[in-house]
């Protein structure tokens, strides 16, 4: 039985992947984690009442920003739309974020615009995942087996 599973398993071919292993590494955990954040914004959003949209904290802030240069720098450089779709996005967020840290805003519009952000931002992630499937996409592919080595039946 088991014997008849491992054959077939081996006359199925290899998994291959036309890339190197770091890009590889790399692309499957920024999958995971952005996963995993998207995952956190819609159980935010489903469970509790977002109403914080204003960036609070010195690091925060200067985290924002460089999300923002950096989400920005990668919309002019970044050749897959996707990547610029989503890069616009989180620089439409980030800079949401910004303006409204400085900005006086009436308590009963925050939950709009946290509301508001928390979309723009769960669609940028979408979309960088949706861009790096479809790299996964064009790089893996299944190999057949050499001739010699397939078992005909």
């Amino acid at each position: 039985m088991i014997r008849r599973l491992k054959n077939r398993l081996e006359s199925k071919g290899e998994l291959t992947i036309d890339s190197d292993p770091g890009t590889t590494v790399g692309l499957a955990v920024l999958f995971i984690i952005l996963t995993l954040m998207l995952v956190r914004d819609i159980r935010h959003i489903l469970w509790s009442a977002p109403n914080q949209i204003a960036i609070t904290g010195i690091p925060n802030r200067l985290g924002a920003a460089l999300a923002l240069v950096y989400s920005i720098f990668f919309f002019f450089r970044w050749p897959n739309r996707l990547v610029k779709i989503g890069c616009a996005l989180l620089a439409a967020h980030s800079s949401l974020g910004l303006a409204l840290t400085y900005l006086r805003i009436s308590p009963t519009t925050r939950p709009t615009l946290a509301f508001a952000g928390s979309i723009v931002m769960q669609i940028s992630l979408v979309t960088f995942l949706i861009a790096i499937a479809d790299w996964f996409r064009m790089v893996v592919r299944w190999a057949p087996p050499p001739r010699g080595e397939r078992e005909d039946r």
